[in-house]
C-alpha cells in the first residue's frame, strides 16, 4: 500500500505518453459487500471521432438509415497496462490499495475486467486507473472515480437506487456529450444502478452486422461525456435483451447478417462487467434484494406454440428464481426482468410474459409472484413509462421506460384504467428510496427546460 500524497506526487511526474488512453471510461459491477468487478478498456485515442456519426435527436433519413453501417475505427484498441489504486472515502486511514499492473486482452477488445476483493460493506470507495504502454514506466492516462458497495445483509441501511431501458446513437440528445438523463440521474445520488438491456441496437442505424462493428458500437457508446462520466461513479449492474443480443425479438440460433448468437452472447459478456451467469441476485442490507433475470439465452423461439414447455427463463434460471426468492427474508423483493411480466403491452408483440406467445410461463409468473409478501417487478423493453397492477393477482409491475423522451418512438398501449395507476408515453429512469423499512418509486423526465439542472423532474410517486 502507498501514502495517497506518495502517489499523488508520483502521478504529477506521469502521463507523457502518447497513449495507451482511457477513452472508454471505466465501469465498476457486479458489486456485493466485499467485492467489484471493474472493467476497463484501452483506446488508441482518448475520444471517439464524433464527428463521423452526426447522428443527433432527429435521426437519419431512411435510405441513410437502411445502409449506414457502423464505422469499426469509431474509437480503436490499443495494447498497454493497466492498474488500479482505490481507499475507503469514509477510512481514517490515508492508505491506498493497488492491484498491480495487468495487461488488457487483444483477443477481447482491448479490454480487461479485474476484481477487487477484501472490500467493506456499506462503504463508498475512490479510485484510480492508470494506463501505460507495454514494458513501460510511463503513464499515458488517468481516470479518476467512485462506486458504493451493499450493505450487510442485517444492516437496515437506506438504499437509492436507479433502472432504466432503451437508448441508442439514434436517441442521443447531446451530441458527444450523449444521453443528458446519466447526468440528471446522478442528482438522485444512486447507491447503485440497474440497466435492463437494449444498451444498444445493433439492428438500428449505423448497422452493426458483424462482431468489428458491434464492438465499435459498444467503443462509441462509452465514449459519449454524460454515459462515460456516470458510469465511473456510480456501482452499475448490466443486463441484456435482444438489440444488445443480436435483433429484434432473437432467440437461439438465429443470425443477424454475418454475426452470430454465440458472438452475440460473447460480446456482452466482453463489453460490460460481467461474471459468470447474467442471471444473478444482490442483496442490499436488510431491506433490499434484487433479481435480474436473463431473458434470451435460454428461451424458445417465438413461433413455437405456447404450452407448458415453452419458456423465456428455461427451467434451471426458473427454479433458481422461485427458490432464491423464498428464502429471501429481505424486506422488499424487486424482480428486474428485461421485458414485462404484467404489461399490458402495444398490439402487435409476441416477445414477453405480458404477450399471448408466452402466456402460459407468464400466468406461472403472476400467481407464484403475487404470493410473496412486498414483491415487485421492474421491468425494460417497453418505450414507456407505467406501474400496472394486474387485475387477476395484484401483482404490481413498473415500467422504468427509455433513457429519454427521444427514445419513446414506435407507439405504446395508451392508458389502460383497468391495469395503470400510472402512464406515460415518455422516457427517463425510475428511481426507488427504501428508508426506515418503507419504500417509494419515482418516475423521471429529464426535462429540457432545465438542460443543466441536477435535479431530476417527478413524474408520478407511488408508496410501495
Amino acid at each position: 500500500m502507498l501514502h495517497r500524497s506518495i502517489l499523488l506526487l508520483l502521478l504529477a511526474h506521469c502521463c507523457s505518453a502518447a497513449g495507451p488512453y482511457l477513452g472508454n471510461g471505466v465501469k465498476v459491477g457486479e458489486v456485493d459487500q466485499d467485492s467489484a468487478l471493474v472493467w476497463i478498456r484501452l483506446t488508441a485515442k482518448p475520444a471517439a471521432d464524433f464527428d463521423r456519426l452526426p447522428i443527433l435527436t432527429g435521426g437519419l433519413e431512411k435510405r441513410t438509415r437502411d445502409n449506414s453501417h457502423m464505422p469499426t475505427d469509431i474509437l480503436p484498441g490499443q495494447t498497454g497496462e493497466v492498474m488500479i489504486e482505490y481507499w475507503a472515502e469514509n477510512a481514517d486511514s490515508n492508505q491506498t490499495h493497488h492491484t498491480g499492473w495487468h495487461r488488457v486482452d487483444l483477443e477481447r477488445d482491448f479490454i480487461k475486467q479485474v476484481e477487487l476483493n477484501g472490500l467493506s460493506a456499506n462503504t463508498r470507495y475512490a479510485y484510480r486507473v492508470q494506463a501505460r504502454p507495454e514494458a513501460s514506466s510511463t503513464c499515458s492516462a488517468v481516470i479518476n472515480g467512485s462506486f458504493h458497495t451493499a450493505p450487510k445483509h442485517e444492516d437496515a441501511a437506506p438504499v437509492r437506487f436507479v433502472v432504466t431501458t432503451c437508448q441508442a446513437v439514434r436517441s442521443i440528445d447531446s451530441g458527444p456529450e450523449g444521453h443528458h438523463s446519466y447526468h440528471q440521474m446522478l442528482g438522485f445520488d444512486p447507491h447503485f444502478f440497474v440497466h435492463t438491456g437494449d444498451i444498444i441496437y445493433y439492428d438500428r442505424a449505423p448497422l452493426a452486422k458483424n462482431a468489428a462493428e458491434a464492438r465499435a458500437k459498444w467503443n462509441l457508446m462509452f465514449a459519449y461525456g454524460h454515459n462515460r462520466r456516470f458510469h465511473q461513479n456510480v456501482t452499475s449492474y448490466f443486463m441484456k435483451d435482444d438489440h444488445d443480443t443480436l435483433k429484434n425479438d432473437c432467440w437461439p440460433g438465429q443470425t443477424y447478417g454475418d454475426l452470430t448468437w454465440e458472438e452475440g452472447l460473447a460480446l456482452f459478456r466482453e463489453q460490460v462487467p460481467m461474471k459468470e451467469k447474467t442471471y444473478r441476485t444482490f442483496r442490499w442490507g436488510k431491506d433490499v434484494q434484487i433479481w435480474m433475470t436473463e431473458n434470451r439465452d435460454f428461451r424458445s423461439p417465438n413461433n413455437m406454440p405456447d404450452g407448458p414447455q415453452k419458456t423465456i427463463l428455461g427451467e434451471a434460471q426458473k427454479a433458481w428464481l422461485k427458490r432464491t426468492l423464498e428464502e429471501s427474508d429481505a424486506t422488499y423483493k424487486f424482480v428486474i426482468t428485461p421485458g414485462p411480466i404484467v404489461g399490458p403491452d402495444k398490439r402487435g408483440k409476441n416477445d414477453n410474459h405480458s404477450n399471448a406467445g408466452f402466456s402460459h410461463e407468464g400466468r406461472e409468473l403472476r400467481d407464484f409472484l403475487s404470493q410473496l409478501d412486498n414483491t415487485y417487478v421492474i421491468c425494460g423493453d417497453r418505450h414507456w413509462q407505467y406501474c400496472s397492477e394486474d387485475p387477476k393477482t395484484g401483482l404490481v409491475e413498473m415500467g422504468c421506460g427509455p433513457i429519454n423522451d427521444q427514445h419513446s418512438y414506435g407507439g405504446n398501449t395508451g392508458y389502460k384504467a383497468k391495469f395503470h395507476r400510472f402512464f406515460s408515453e415518455k422516457g427517463g429512469f425510475l428511481g426507488i428510496t427504501v428508508e426506515d423499512g418503507k419504500a417509494r418509486a419515482e418516475w423521471f423526465g429529464d426535462d429540457p427546460d432545465y438542460p443543466n439542472s441536477p435535479v431530476p423532474v417527478v413524474r408520478h410517486r407511488e408508496v410501495l
